[in-house]
């Protein structure tokens, strides 16, 4: 599991992801802590990210374009799963509703691995990114997404592949930082994040602590008045280029936790 180049750690700001109601447990009230977990991600909800290209004579990217396949020991998520020339994001999460949601702090653990490493010879499989984040939408007050989150560039094509990149604060508005290096492979490997909105934040790949910042960002008058805490998974699919077909992208999730305690 270590057969990579060293995981660069660097400070940086993160934002992503969603947590829900799933097999919910509470511990007594003195300890004021909600605890979900699971073998695989049955009863999150997967929806089209905003990662997202069209190629010319294309039709528009659907829900139809990606899915989450759940075998009871993980779970697989697909993205562009018709092989068309475009790009599709798919973002598969959990969530759940806590009016004080801002003063908890949130632990969050999966397990990810791709199933095959991206190669720029390979048009069977290939890839472009696998994310994963925990976020809290305030909805009541500040009406802002705050939360961090990783990024690991998979595209075989580009400079960046095998780069980890943090959802960060950049001149007061968010994107995406490089923080790191993880050798692409196949291995399962393990993902921690601890957060608490306005407070410390930390993500640990496998045995290396990775420090990272808060990011907030707005939404549009859609999102609702709720305080919602989110867990997410998400992969987006190659980028297509001029091609009228391209690969699906797949990746395998696990042995999933999230704690939220006061």
């Amino acid at each position: 599991m270590m057969n990579r180049r060293e995981f660069l750690a660097t400070t940086a700001a993160a934002s992503t992801l969603a947590f829900g109601a799933t097999a919910l447990r509470s511990t007594p009230a003195s300890a004021q802590a909600t605890y979900a977990s699971g073998a695989d991600l049955s009863g999150w909800r997967t929806v089209l990210g905003d990662g997202q290209f069209v190629g010319p004579g294309q039709s528009p990217l659907s829900l139809d374009d990606v899915e989450t396949v759940h075998s009871g020991t993980h779970s697989s998520l697909r993205a562009n799963i018709h092989e068309r020339g475009v790009m599709a994001h798919n973002i598969t999460f959990d969530r759940f509703s806590d009016r004080d949601g801002m003063n908890k702090t949130h632990i969050a653990d999966v397990e990810f691995r791709i199933p095959t490493v991206p190669d720029d010879g390979n048009w069977s499989y290939n890839c472009q990114t696998l994310e994963i984040g925990v976020f809290v939408w305030d909805g009541a007050d500040t009406r802002q997404d705050h939360g961090i989150a990783l990024q690991w560039m998979l595209n075989p094509w580009i400079e960046e592949f095998g780069t980890v990149r943090a959802w960060s604060m950049v001149d007061g508005a968010p994107e995406w930082v490089p923080v790191g290096y993880l050798e692409p492979d196949t291995e399962w490997h393990a993902f921690r994040c601890a957060y608490r909105p306005g407070g410390p934040a930390s993500i640990r790949i496998d045995e290396t602590n990775v420090e990272v910042a808060e990011t907030i960002t707005p939404k549009d008058p859609s999102w609702g008045p709720t305080v919602d805490g989110r867990f997410q998974v998400e992969i987006v699919s190659v980028w297509p280029g001029v091609n009228p077909t391209v690969p699906a992208h797949s990746a395998d999730f696990r042995n999933w936790s999230w704690r939220i305690t006061g």
